[in-house]
């Protein structure tokens, strides 16, 4: 009898230890990657015959499991007018109850665009790369 209950409690102990796992489950997607920026959303707003500037909170997720994962931005083919920066954008948040408001800071970018003075419509690639060297893209155009 204490053979079949110290059975029962091995069996049971290693059920736990792999159903309480949460970095590993079956079917999950640990490649695809998503980005949202801020409160735009998951794209960039048209920039203007004048050029412009956009500045957002940038979070990048991959796969089902891995929030806000670190990225380094750029702009395929560096054309010359439009630059890229990643930055520190400090957030407020006010809380519900008296004393819980708090200061969060987040990764974001800043792109900057130049007066377009081509006489034609452009449009470059702004690309996050993660650390496993895979990446996720934005279009960006501005007006002729």
């Amino acid at each position: 009898m204490k053979k079949i209950i110290s059975i029962f409690v091995m069996a049971a102990a290693l059920l736990m230890t792999f159903s309480c796992n949460k970095y590993v489950m079956d079917g999950a997607d640990y490649k695809t990657l998503t980005i949202s920026y801020g409160t735009s959303g998951n794209s960039i707003p048209s920039f203007a015959h004048e050029g412009g500037m956009f500045t957002s909170v940038v979070v990048v997720n991959q796969g089902g499991v891995n929030r806000d994962v670190n990225w380094v931005v750029s702009v395929d083919n560096a054309p010359d007018w439009v630059s890229v920066q990643a930055m520190e954008i400090d957030t407020e948040y006010v809380g519900t109850y008296g004393g819980d408001d708090r200061e969060v800071t987040h990764k974001g970018v800043s792109i900057i665009v130049e007066e377009n003075n081509s006489g034609a419509k452009r449009t470059a690639v702004v690309r996050y790369t993660v650390a496993d060297g895979s990446s996720i893209s934005t279009v960006i155009s501005q007006a002729k």
